[in-house]
């Protein structure tokens, strides 16, 4: 066998191991999935809302209400202003005057500059961060609090959903969302998670100050702080009942930003706690997730160069039949046809129990997130969730190479 044959066997074998792997969790894990610990107590929480001049006023506005409308009492609401000032900051003073709001201000860029010096001031034994373009489903709070009786939980994320999914690339993560929320669930299960997203995460608040505030200087601060608390011995629970709305990217370049900042921040602070990386200290955060985390990138890439090669080749291929059959158009669409036929290979038989897994975990994540299939209204999320997404992954990662030889150019404030 050449290396082709190989290492297109090797990467057969590895996806379907992960998708049978995370399918095999959910049945024996079934029963604990939906369940969030009941609190006894219900300390206050300083819900923070990091606000920057990019941010709408409408999503402001609704996040802000959506945060005040919250059925847990025991709450205040932060807007935590970062960058220099405009209209957005004179909306949010006569917003934060109106709802009777603290409203903190630093003209320092950067979601973390916002977040740290929120955090100086709040009072909250726990603090949620609240995204300024998501929104808080009324309960989500009650279902992350009580895991926080455990004093070796750290951090809980919430179960984060597309809010209103209107063109292609939005339908698209839409699917995406919903198969996180259940990946991130049963990863909290066997204890690893290593990020806690921005919108409506929950953090003990005297820990978080203890362990330095978030990384100014990161790109990816809610993965760093993530990082940093189970490198310090504390856990990262999901609560699934605990929705948050958010607004995903509608244009593609939108969308490669934001993407090249998550891989981009994931291979630096990868890099930054490398000694966690199969470190049997750090259980099955360091010793499984991690590597396959790395192994994954490498498949993405892999598959794509793979994909362009044979690509290139057809077209190549094509072309010098055609100037073979002497510009023969009848003889060289009849090559072309025969070359389309079925034929049930080995690979063909993989794309298909491979599609078919995938359909059975966007089910369960559909189930566990409480989404209707509503297949009549929902097949174009489906079809180009499953035609387009893994070559979306893989120019997400050719982008953030790109970044990664060339971030000098580039301003952190760029992805802000």
């Amino acid at each position: 066998m050449n290396f082709n044959v190989i290492s297109m066997l090797g990467l057969v074998y590895f996806m379907l191991f992960c998708s049978i792997f995370w399918v095999l969790l959910y049945l024996e894990k079934e029963k604990e999935l939906s369940g969030d610990p009941i609190p006894k107590r219900f300390p206050l929480v300083s819900i923070i809302i990091p606000v920057y001049r990019n941010d709408t006023e409408k999503e402001i506005e609704k996040c802000v209400s959506s945060a005040l409308d919250t059925t847990y009492k025991k709450k205040e609401l932060i807007l935590a202003w970062n960058g220099p000032k405009n209209e957005v900051f004179d909306f949010c003073k006569k917003l934060a005057k109106k709802n009777k709001v603290r409203l903190t201000e630093t003209e320092r860029v950067g979601k973390a500059v916002g977040m740290n010096q929120a955090l100086k001031v709040a009072k909250g034994e726990l603090f949620c961060c609240l995204d300024a373009d998501s929104f808080f489903h009324r309960d989500a709070l009650e279902h992350m609090v009580g895991y926080f009786e455990n004093k070796n939980i750290g951090a809980v994320t919430s179960s984060m959903k597309v809010y209103k999914a209107e063109n292609i690339w939005q339908k698209i993560q839409w699917v995406e969302y919903i198969f996180a929320i259940y990946l991130r669930k049963l990863s909290s299960l066997i204890d690893c998670l290593y990020v806690v997203p921005g919108p409506g995460s929950m953090y003990k608040t005297d820990l978080v100050k203890n362990l330095g505030y978030f990384d100014e200087n990161n790109l990816t601060e809610d993965m760093e702080i993530a990082f940093r608390i189970q490198d310090a011995g504390y856990k990262i629970k999901n609560s699934l009942n605990s929705f948050v709305d958010t607004v995903a990217p509608k244009k593609l370049w939108v969308l490669i930003k934001q993407r090249i900042r998550w891989y981009a921040g994931f291979c630096d602070n990868l890099k930054k706690y490398k000694h966690m990386l199969l470190n049997p200290k750090t259980g099955m955060l360091g010793m499984f997730m991690l590597p396959l985390s790395i192994v994954w990138v490498a498949v993405v890439i892999y598959s794509l160069a793979y994909l362009i090669n044979q690509l290139a080749t057809s077209i190549w291929l094509n072309l010098k039949t055609l100037w073979l059959v002497g510009f023969d158009l009848d003889i060289f669409i009849s090559r072309i046809m025969d070359t389309l036929r079925l034929n049930p290979t080995f690979m063909i038989w993989f794309a298909v129990i491979l599609t078919g897994i995938g359909l059975l975990v966007i089910y369960l994540g559909l189930k566990m997130s409480r989404e209707d299939v509503r297949l009549k209204y929902k097949y174009p999320h489906y079809i180009a969730y499953l035609l387009i997404y893994s070559v979306l992954i893989g120019i997400f990662w050719i982008f953030t190479f790109g970044y990664l030889l060339t971030r000098k150019r580039l301003k952190k404030e760029d992805f802000w």
